[in-house]
């Protein structure tokens, strides 16, 4: 599922460490280092920051594509077994 965006000061975001494991561990190993963002929010740098369009375009195109080629394999791989099994 998507997370919703924060907004400081016109700056639409997400935090990394807020998103769900699975995304973030994702998210960590597609993303490069450049694409993140400091953000100074009452005087404390926030480091891990991505911009809410870098983060929606990245869930849509990769994470999403990646669930759904995970979820194909699965009930390929359940329907296989299914076929084996009856062939026993």
């Amino acid at each position: 599922m998507k997370v919703e965006r924060k907004i400081y000061k016109g700056i639409e975001y997400v935090l990394v460490t807020e998103l769900p494991q699975t995304q973030r561990e994702h998210l960590l190993q597609t993303l490069t280092q450049d694409q993140m963002i400091k953000i100074l929010i009452d005087g404390s740098v926030v480091s891990d920051c991505l911009q809410y369009k870098d983060y929606s375009l990245w869930f849509d195109n990769v994470y999403k594509t990646r669930q759904s080629t995970v979820k194909e394999k699965v009930s390929e791989t359940v329907a296989f077994s299914s076929l084996a099994l009856n062939k026993i």
